[in-house]
């Protein structure tokens, strides 16, 4: 028995996975997902920022206005 090791993107996992199911001859399939590299209060803190800015709660500077 031989081992194959895909590396594939998280949108794209459920479809390699069904596909992998279908296959004849393919036995044990383990999905193993990488931890993020980030801390988890940063990516948490940038999530809340993108969800104040989606909800207009910002402010915005022209970038004339930079240097004033």
């Amino acid at each position: 028995m031989s081992t194959i090791t895909i590396e594939v993107d998280e949108k794209h996992l459920s479809f390699v996975k069904t596909l992998l199911e279908h296959l004849k001859g393919v036995k044990n399939i383990t999905v193993q997902e990488n931890e993020s590299p980030y801390n988890t209060d940063f990516v948490k803190s940038v999530q809340e920022g993108r969800e104040e800015y989606k909800r207009g709660e910002c402010t915005t500077i022209s970038t004339e206005d930079l240097w004033k």
